[in-house]
């Protein structure tokens, strides 16, 4: 029993996990074609002009707070 197991030990540590791969394209192929696709679909939906107007309005936001908060003092 004991010579199966180190057998068995022996053939674990020569064996390679073979890299999945599909098409001919290794994993972080995939990976990086996920990513480019991820980042063309959020220009195409124009993600980040939403990001960008949705910031310009908070900024606006904050200002006009700060104005009022600058007028309530000078009233005081």
């Amino acid at each position: 029993m004991p010579d199966t197991l180190i057998a068995l030990a022996a053939a674990a540590g020569e064996a390679k996990a073979a890299a999945p791969s599909a098409f001919g394209i290794q994993d972080y192929q995939w990976v990086s074609l996920a990513m480019l696709v991820l980042i063309g679909v959020f220009v195409w939906k124009k993600v980040p002009g939403l990001i960008t107007g949705g910031l310009d309005a908070k900024i606006a936001e904050i200002k006009q707070q700060l104005d009022e908060a600058k007028s309530l003092r000078a009233e005081a």
